[in-house]
């Protein structure tokens, strides 16, 4: 349990959704971030390493259409992170989501109430968001990684 990487999370909570965007909101700007984009801001924020040694940021993409190729996806997690079992999932892990019939989506996982949560950028919500892991979140849930490393 990496609760670094949802407090870090957290701060992203109201960035606006923006496809390929890597920029966190301030006081005086909305930013723009997709969910991978929130992943690499918080990768960035805490120099977060993959298998290889590598900062996981030096791995990030923004050549991908609004809907993601999957298979391509779960290759580069795969690379990079440790896969596990979805029912281990704990605050700090990364999920991958089934939306619109593929897995194409991110999220980190997080705690609210002793319950789990996730902290997405969320399109139709036009923002990064966080809420409660409810039974139609699950049922989407297709893959689950743990960032092997931190620095």
């Amino acid at each position: 349990m990496d609760h670094r990487i949802v407090a870090c999370a957290r701060g992203w909570i109201g960035t606006r959704f923006h496809h390929q965007g890597r920029v966190k909101k301030t006081a005086t700007h909305k930013g723009g971030v997709d969910c991978l984009g929130v992943l690499v801001g918080v990768a960035s924020e805490l120099n977060l390493v993959g298998f290889d040694g590598l900062l996981l940021t030096a791995a990030d993409e923004i050549n991908y259409s609004h809907y993601p190729d999957s298979v391509h996806l779960r290759t580069r997690l795969l690379a990079l992170l440790s896969p596990m079992a979805i029912d281990a999932i704990e605050p700090g892990d990364i999920v991958l989501l089934e939306v619109n019939n593929s897995p194409q989506h991110l999220a980190i996982v997080s705690d609210i109430g002793g319950k789990l949560g996730f902290i997405h950028a969320y399109a139709p919500a036009k923002a990064v968001v966080e809420h409660q892991i409810d039974s139609w979140w699950h049922e989407r849930i297709e893959a689950a990684f743990r960032i092997p490393v931190s620095a």
